[in-house]
């Protein structure tokens, strides 16, 4: 669009979400493909897609990462951003919905309602997006349009009200007839054409008409007394009008059909994204630009979807590619950017260098001069900016909020060659970049190298990219847990080093109290010298020497905590006497104190919450005490859900992301923080020394 021509109510900033295997990226390539954005559309199975541009996306048929398109549609400009479906990539279609307008939520009319597109759902709902619906596939044996629709109003406790409907389904699907105004419309040699309408489809199609007449009527005032009183039907523009403040309001989900690959119903579905969902204007209404100045974060700062007002922008996604270098995935929320314009980071609070624009179809990167208030585009050489932060005028800052992702629901340790430690590592951070769900750390007990994801196939996927781009090989397996020890009475024991071999001898002699102390309470340390016994010059390094030995405990070389160590009695020699041989001594006193002490394993124990629905209330609650879980409590929440709340150890949750998808069919969902440590039941300390070995 030319400057004299922009009009951002024009625009609609639309995610697809569906479960994995839903037809998003079909859908998108088909949408395109009518809007004349791509000359022919490719197969999606065979990598051939515009909007799969990820190896492994092709390798595994599933949408990884947010993927930006755009189509012009009746004078109306549309961004799409496809997004992932599968359970393990779910959050970061969260992350996307907070950059767009409106949703299209794909439903299978072969599947029915699946425990991702509840998910989705929710997402909508507090990402404020309004949504219209698409029952995709009719076309595949045993589509039931009536049984989808069903569950949907059932499932997602929402009006669900059709806009289209099939005219036969499965093998039998040949089109839609359009309920507005009342045509029948059906694919011939490829070409979308209206058709007879089918006259055994005129109840069904009245029917559903009249419903969506009377969902209208009843919100106008004046419409409804015409309907009532005087019989008057609503206009086809009144409907419009109707309806897409039904949507904007998540009154109605609104639902389309069709078939993606059959190039059925999708125009009328381009119809409903323009006619229905909101522009960036219309999204401001419902959920307004709303930020904090980062310089005084205590006031508040109202921007407008105006090319007028300051430039702010938040990043969507973060593409790094080793040859290609560093994009960020923007969507301009006010005002505009020019091409190598400086910009603020109001997450970070710093200035960056901002490089060449471009607009993005799926792959294709086209430069352009300028991004506005509405558009996504992509901006090269952020060094610093990561995905979630907000872009802003140097002179106007604003820091938008961001969003809440749920912690990665599975730990595994990565395994490399130790020459490829470091570049994995380089990479792996990479690779968090680019996906916030992803995180990878090194753990100080363990010394591993820690990646965190939603799930098995998510840190398979994240390994593959590692190896593709990086050129790093590298394999998950069971982290090691943080096992610590301590003791559990107190001793007196003394530490003594004496060696002579000609010239200086060394020489180092003292005495410690050790006791247990309270759990969480680390290490304390006492100097209780008198007449100097020790010379104050040394009592550091006994200190010292006493640390070095909790590094590596007794029982299975797991650091030592929570003990109380006072320095009592000691002696010196005035030759031989060093800071390396008290250092020693005192090395030596802890490790015969702590033998003495009777030291016990403390293992990690996570304060755990599972969300799960009603019926599987009991199945959580029995596989948690088959984990040595004790429960602390269970709390009722809306939409038929329980919080359970639960303390259980890190040993026995290692799995635990995959054990709840089984037992709630993808529908559950947990958090996990840790507590505290507790010591380890005997028989399971023996079990743990013994695989230490």
């Amino acid at each position: 669009m030319s400057d004299t021509s922009y009009d951002i109510h024009a625009i609609r900033n639309v995610a697809l979400i569906a479960h994995g295997g839903g037809g998003k990226s079909t859908l998108a390539e088909t949408l395109l493909f009518n809007g004349r954005a791509i000359a022919q559309r490719g197969v999606v199975e065979k990598g051939s897609g515009v909007m799969s541009n990820e190896a492994e996306e092709v390798a595994h048929g599933l949408t990884i990462l947010p993927h930006v398109g755009h189509f012009n549609w009746r004078e109306r400009q549309v961004n799409l951003i496809d997004t992932p479906g599968f359970i393990d990539f779910l959050e970061l279609t969260r992350g996307a919905l907070y950059s767009v307008g409106g949703a299209v939520l794909l439903f299978s009319g072969l599947s029915g309602v699946k425990p991702e597109n509840e998910r989705l759902w929710q997402m909508t709902e507090e990402a404020m997006v309004p949504v219209i619906g698409f029952i995709n596939k009719m076309d595949q044996p045993r589509a039931q349009f009536i049984r989808v629709l069903g569950q949907i109003e059932q499932t997602l406790g929402v009006t669900a009200l059709p806009v289209t409907i099939p005219i036969g389904a499965g093998e039998d699907f040949r089109g839609i007839i359009d309920l507005i105004p009342m045509t029948a419309w059906s694919a011939r040699d490829g070409v979308f054409t209206q058709i007879p309408f089918p006259e055994e489809m005129r109840g069904d199609a009245d029917y559903y008409r009249r419903q969506l007449v009377e969902k209208v009527v009843e919100a106008d005032d004046l419409l409804l007394d015409d309907y009532l009183e005087r019989e008057i039907l609503p206009s086809e523009e009144q409907l419009h009008r109707g309806l897409k403040e039904a949507v904007l309001t998540r009154r109605l989900l609104l639902i389309f059909c069709g078939s993606a690959k059959a190039n059925i119903g999708v125009r009328a579905l381009a119809n409903g994204i323009v006619s229905y969902l909101p522009s960036p204007v219309d999204k401001a209404a419902i959920k307004p630009l709303v930020g904090t100045d980062p310089t005084r974060m205590e006031r508040q700062v109202v921007r407008h979807p105006d090319v007028n007002d300051p430039f702010s922008a938040l990043v969507v996604r973060t593409a790094i590619d080793p040859f290609a270098g560093k994009h960020s995935i923007i969507r301009v929320f006010s005002g505009q950017l020019q091409s190598e314009q400086e910009v603020y980071n109001g997450t970070q609070r710093l200035k960056e260098k901002g490089g060449r624009l471009f607009r993005m179809q799926g792959r294709e990167m086209i430069p352009v001069s300028v991004l506005r208030a509405g558009e996504f585009g992509a901006i090269a050489k952020l060094v610093q900016t990561k995905t979630g932060d907000t872009l802003c005028a140097i002179d106007a800052p604003i820091h938008y909020q961001r969003v809440q992702y749920l912690e990665p629901l599975m730990n595994f340790a990565v395994d490399v060659d130790e020459k490829s430690e470091e570049k994995a590592s380089s990479g792996l951070a990479r690779l968090t970049d680019e996906d916030p769900t992803l995180r990878f750390h090194r753990t100080d007990e363990t010394h591993e190298m820690i990646l965190s994801g939603m799930g098995q196939t998510h840190l398979s996927v994240a390994l593959e990219r590692l190896k593709r781009k990086y050129g790093v090989t590298a394999t998950l397996k069971t982290p090691k847990v943080a096992y610590q020890e301590t003791i559990t009475r107190s001793v007196r024991v003394q530490g003594k080093l004496k060696k002579q071999s000609g010239g200086h001898g060394q020489y180092g002699d003292c005495w410690l109290e050790i006791e247990p102390s309270a759990r969480g309470s680390g290490f304390l340390f006492e100097d209780h010298i008198v007449g100097g016994v020790v010379p104050k010059q040394f009592v550091p390094s006994v200190e010292k020497g006493i640390r070095e030995a909790m590094e590596s405990g007794v029982m299975g070389g797991y650091p030592v905590v929570d003990v109380k160590v006072r320095l009592v009695d000691g002696s010196y020699h005035s030759v031989d006497s060093s800071d390396h041989a008290f250092k020693v001594a005192g090395s030596m006193a802890f490790k015969k104190g702590m033998a003495e002490a009777d030291p016990v394993l403390l293992e990690p124990i996570m304060r755990l919450e599972v969300i799960v629905l009603d019926d599987r209330l009991g199945d959580i609650i029995s596989d948690l005490n088959s984990r040595r879980g004790r429960i602390v409590g269970v709390i009722p929440r809306s939409g038929g859900q329980q919080s359970v709340q639960a303390e259980v150890p890190m040993a026995e949750l290692l799995d635990y992301g995959q054990v709840l998808n089984g037992i709630t069919s993808g529908r559950g969902l947990y958090t996990m923080r840790l507590e505290t440590h507790q010591i380890v039941p005997s028989h399971t300390a023996r079990k743990v020394l013994e695989s230490r070995g």
